[in-house]
């Protein structure tokens, strides 16, 4: 068995070390200048990232009507700024959407006109042809006697 003086002496070679000291201890045995130089290209990086995705958010709320951003507080959230574009974009779809179908109706129109010019052209010359038959057989028409 162990003595009281024996105790009292192993409980002082032991020393249990606290939570925080050991983190501390462990990450500053483990950080590099090579960890700390990626950490920083890697921090660089992503504010870049963050800077150009707010720069376009920006370009978004310049070009959305009813959707400005003046730098200050009472501009337009992102999110409303992105919602806002999902919005105008929804509503060029269906204006695009109505004026092709527009398009092909005037094209129909446009087709349709084009035969009936043709099919007034045969008629005028039928018409014409019909003409010359009845005055080459002395028949009189109609728009011949007032004429006279």
């Amino acid at each position: 068995m162990m003595t009281s003086s024996d105790v009292l002496h192993s409980a002082s070679q032991r020393t249990l070390p606290s939570h925080t000291q050991m983190y501390t201890v462990k990450m500053d045995s483990l950080r590099t200048p090579k960890d700390d130089r990626r950490r920083a290209q890697h921090n660089e990086v992503e504010r870049r990232r963050r800077d150009k995705i707010n720069n376009w958010i920006v370009t978004l709320s310049k070009i959305i009507p009813d959707c400005s951003i003046d730098g200050t507080k009472t501009g337009a959230s992102k999110g409303g700024i992105l919602s806002k574009a999902c919005d105008y974009i929804g509503e060029l779809k269906q204006h695009n959407q109505r004026l092709q179908e527009s398009l092909r109706a005037a094209e129909r129109l446009q087709m349709d006109n084009e035969l009936l010019r043709r099919q007034l052209k045969e008629l005028k010359c039928e018409n014409t042809l019909l003409r010359a038959l009845l005055e080459h057989h002395s028949i009189v028409t109609i728009s011949d006697a007032s004429k006279q």
